[in-house]
């Protein structure tokens, strides 16, 4: 739900947190969603963030959504600073665990990204120093583009990774039912 963030900020704080089921009321009816949940109100969302005018529509629901909440006497600073500690709160339960794929993901994605960074920043500055400084033949210039482009691809690998290990982590969040503990 990283994209309803910047497209509905109120939406996505009041669907990610306890007022799910409130939440969930006021947008079906705005939307004429389908149904009341918030697979179909995300869906409905979802597709108005596809069009310009579908994106000037979704800050006008949001914004109509904002004053609603403003008027129900909804704190939204707080209940986005409370969104934020489950969010900590699972990342520590992950932190804590037993199984080690569950505890070693985030760190592991983390220093290979760092590490494509690092090896990115030093190649293609190697590459320069080397033809500006040392006199080297420009022409090694010309291999920059292509790997560059690998290593962005090898970034673009991991982005699904974390983006479905988000969503599962939300779903787990919303859902009371699935469990969080997965010792193997």
């Amino acid at each position: 739900m990283d994209w309803l963030k910047t497209l509905a900020p109120t939406a996505a704080t009041l669907l990610g947190g306890p007022m799910a089921g409130w939440a969930v009321k006021f947008l079906a009816d705005k939307l004429g969603a389908p149904a009341e949940t918030v697979d179909a109100v995300t869906s409905a969302l979802s597709s108005l963030g596809e069009t310009p005018e579908g994106r000037v529509k979704l800050a006008e629901i949001d914004a109509a959504l904002r004053v609603h909440a403003i008027n129900a006497g909804v704190d939204l600073e707080r209940l986005a600073v409370a969104n934020a500690a489950d969010v900590n709160k699972s990342m520590q339960a992950e932190s804590a665990s037993e199984h080690w794929p569950t505890y070693s993901w985030r760190p592991a994605i983390g220093f290979a990204v760092a590490l494509n960074v690092l090896m990115t920043s030093v190649t293609v500055s190697a590459a320069y120093v080397m033809v500006i400084f040392l006199k080297r033949d420009p022409a090694v210039l010309n291999y920059l583009p292509a790997m560059l482009g690998a290593m962005a691809a090898l970034v673009g690998v991991v982005a699904p990774i974390l983006g479905i290990a988000s969503w599962f982590r939300g779903k787990a969040q919303a859902n009371p039912d699935i469990p969080t503990v997965n010792k193997g």
